[in-house]
């Protein structure tokens, strides 16, 4: 079976190598796409790949600049082919056909039947085949490096020097800077002519002091010393250095045979580098996967159970985007029966907007505790952000503290989406509130405003994760959207519904509104029901 790898180039850069295992690969700025580009010009679902038989096509799934291969755009599906270049915007991918043990025979043999005459002597199929075990086999780098010089100053090339070269980019055009020895017996007396031809060219040089023993070849500055040959194979570039195999020996072995030898060996050593790169950056996920399930598993634990307080029924909903999240919603009894209620979002999202989270609970806490009102927490947590973080982030708050005994809500919104009160015949309004600016930036004085939460009443929090969210089309849900749909749940449920009700019945509104779009936010509510 035939296996596909997808090369992601970001210029001289190659960002990714994506193993095309299921039959589907989408492409785009979305985080859930299977290859992601970072660019503003790539739509959230900008082009999928779909397998066909030992082939691919690529498809523009509607997006806004379009899809090019070799340079044209498509318009339709189109079928791809083992190096054919797809552009979306500033970035390239290629398709690389990865060759098993079996069809690198198969394909050393369709070769030489190409060639023919002359073909190579029936041991070299075999030391390659064993050259490219080893090569999948060893993990150090360097180590490989060796194995391919092995190989050419063996018994199968008869080289009489392996070498491989750092050629640097940063040389003025038209000369070579110093190359730098990675592998090989030292340093060989290298053609200045073949290292600038190779840099310009980017492909295989061959060269001789005597060109008529080799048709096609360069002719060297050196036609005093012995009859030699060199050739100069790029393996590798980066922005800064082009790696080069670098070969000498006799001008005799000219021949296709030998020629096509070294070309074998070099591509299995290429494809060697492209598979151990791959193992890597897959380790890498994996860990950063492990660890990532272990931060959210950790952060669902700081998200409360529902619970109820005389009278009233408290329900938590809360869903990051990337496994971790910057949302964090809370309600806790205070030692005098009241209860806050916290609702943040920390600007950005992932790791770092956790960390600053998981800080702001344990502060709220310890607040609540030591009975601070709700104008000394805000100010405590302005000061806490603006200490620890030096403005490097900005937290939207909305926080209120609700007595369950009158229905009165003392509140404060800095910068948060407006809580909303929906009432039992589905009227929503905004709920009252002081308004103010987000946290973290400057020290600010800040009061509360007073309302009442009325028997019958749904009092939701709600991230802008709400509001922000996108369907299939790429239509927002909206400020009206979200009140839309709160009323639309509650009016469904009954006014006798419980919180948890509530909130599993609004997630799945949410996921029937999304679709197969992703979520572009993390997802946060927190549902007070008065009973009547």
């Amino acid at each position: 079976m035939t296996t596909f790898w997808l090369l992601v180039m970001h210029g001289t850069t190659l960002v990714s190598r994506l193993r095309l295992v299921n039959q589907r690969v989408t492409v785009g700025r979305s985080h859930d796409c299977d290859v992601i580009l970072r660019s503003d010009g790539v739509s959230r679902h900008h082009a999928e790949f779909v397998a066909e038989t030992d082939a691919w096509l690529v498809r523009d799934l509607a997006s806004r600049n379009g899809v090019r291969v070799n340079g044209v755009r498509i318009e339709a599906a189109r079928r791809i082919e083992a190096g054919d270049t797809i552009g979306i915007e500033e970035y390239e991918l290629a398709l690389h056909r990865e060759l098993s043990p079996g069809d690198v025979s198969a394909r050393l043999a369709q070769t030489v039947l190409e060639m023919a005459p002359p073909r190579p002597a029936p041991g070299h199929l075999s030391s390659l085949l064993t050259f490219n075990g080893a090569l999948l086999a060893t993990e150090e780098r360097a180590l490989r490096w060796s194995l391919l010089c092995g190989f050419m100053v063996g018994d199968d090339v008869h080289a009489a020097s392996a070498t491989i070269l750092a050629l640097p980019r940063s040389a003025p055009p038209g000369l070579c800077g110093e190359p730098t020895v990675l592998a090989g017996d030292g340093a060989p007396r290298v053609s200045r002519s073949v290292l600038r031809a190779v840099c310009e060219s980017g492909s295989v040089v061959i060269a001789s002091n005597h060109p008529q023993g080799l048709p096609g070849a360069l002719a060297t500055t050196e036609p005093d010393r012995p009859q030699t040959a060199v050739l100069a194979y790029p393996l590798g570039e980066t922005a800064k250095e082009l790696e080069v195999l670098y070969l000498t020996l006799p001008s005799s072995h000219g021949t296709s045979d030998w020629r096509m030898l070294v070309t074998m060996a070099a591509a299995l050593y290429q494809q060697a580098e492209d598979v151990w790169t791959t193992r890597t950056v897959m380790r890498a996920q994996a860990r950063l996967q492990h660890e990532l399930e272990h931060a959210h598993d950790l952060q669902m634990r700081l998200v409360p159970r529902d619970f109820k307080v005389r009278g009233f029924d408290i329900g938590f909903g809360f869903e990051p985007c990337k496994g971790v999240g910057g949302d964090y919603i809370d309600a806790l009894p205070m030692p005098d029966g009241r209860i806050l209620l916290v609702a943040m979002d920390v600007a950005g999202k992932g790791w770092d907007a956790a960390l600053i989270a998981s800080g702001l609970h344990t502060t709220v806490h310890i607040c609540a505790r030591q009975w601070f009102s709700l104008t000394d927490i805000i100010t405590m947590l302005n000061d806490y952000l603006i200490k620890t973080w030096d403005a490097a982030t900005s937290v939207t708050v909305a926080a209120s503290i609700l007595d369950p005994r009158t229905g009165t809500i003392s509140s404060i919104n800095c910068g948060h989406p407006c809580p909303l009160i929906v009432g039992q015949t589905g009227q929503v309004r905004e709920l009252v509130a002081f308004e103010t600016i987000p946290l973290g930036l400057v020290e600010f004085d800040v009061a509360t405003r007073i309302d009442r939460l009325r028997a019958g009443e749904l009092l939701a929090y709600c991230s802008d994760g709400l509001s922000e969210m996108f369907d299939e089309r790429d239509v927002i849900l909206g400020a009206d959207g979200v009140a839309s749909t709160l009323s639309q749940v509650r009016g469904d449920a009954g006014p006798h519904a419980p919180a948890s009700d509530l909130v599993a019945r609004l997630h799945d509104r949410l996921r029937a509104f999304r679709g197969r779009a992703p979520p572009s936010d993390d997802i946060s509510v927190i549902l007070v029901v008065s009973n009547p």
